[in-house]
């Protein structure tokens, strides 16, 4: 799943905007914006080591290295992620979404973007901060920016090197429902395999840990009994003695 998630959103329209100069040029007059939304994908549950901490510090880095608060909203994904913003950010925090049903699938992905949207309404942009899947032993933290709705039909508009069917204002939307949620895809599938491995990492390292004090245990034990032992047998022979 994680592959194939990969696979269909990598540079998804990033190419598209890139190859056409025109509308390059022209959606430079739009501007950019400093108003964000910030989707952290986060956990519902624990035992995964700093999957979630790490997603959490990095916001937190961004938005009290702004110079405005005010320019940013949070909408989490994660039960973890809203607990640690709901009381640093309790004005930014608006959205949360919590309890994914799993396996992941696109569909479920496709309603949590209408979501998104649905508060990025009159954002200039929305940058998603997941963890990248990299190895067993290895996960980078990565923030995804993408155009929100209106922003996106906006630079699409420019664009004179396809045809559209049937036309821009049918055919635009279902592209940018493609192009969010597959972007958002990529970025909880690769959550996904992070959390997991993080997981395992985390209750095999537990499973360690409790070996060893487990055979720490035993050595303790068996030094008890065998003082205990020795003091029984010369207990039996100072009585012996004295008789």
């Amino acid at each position: 799943m994680y592959s194939i998630g990969k696979e269909f959103a990598f540079g998804a329209f990033e190419k598209m905007f890139k190859s056409d100069i025109i509308m390059q040029r022209k959606t430079q007059a739009l501007g950019q914006g400093n108003k964000t939304v910030i989707v952290p994908i986060t956990s519902d549950r624990g035992l995964c080591g700093g999957i979630n901490s790490g997603i959490v510090r990095e916001v937190k880095y961004r938005i009290s290295h702004s110079g405005n608060r005010n320019n940013f909203q949070i909408f989490c994904i994660g039960e973890k992620g809203t607990s640690a913003f709901i009381r640093p950010f309790p004005d930014l925090l608006k959205n949360s979404i919590s309890d994914v049903s799993i396996p992941l699938n696109f569909a479920t992905v496709n309603a949590i973007s209408n979501q998104i949207n649905a508060s990025a309404v009159g954002f200039d942009k929305v940058i998603i901060y997941y963890n990248e899947f990299k190895s067993a032993i290895k996960t980078i933290i990565r923030d995804l920016e993408v155009l929100p709705r209106d922003k996106f039909i906006e630079h699409l508009n420019h664009n004179k090197l396809y045809d559209l069917k049937p036309d821009k204002h049918v055919a635009n939307p279902a592209l940018f429902d493609l192009y969010f949620s597959s972007n958002l895809y990529q970025a909880y599938l690769n959550n996904l395999a992070s959390e997991q491995s993080a997981r395992m990492s985390a209750m095999e390292n537990a499973s360690k840990n409790a070996k060893e004090i487990v055979e720490k245990l035993k050595l303790e034990y068996n030094k008890a009994r065998q003082a205990r032992i020795t003091m029984e047998l010369v207990e039996i022979i100072s009585g012996a003695s004295a008789v």
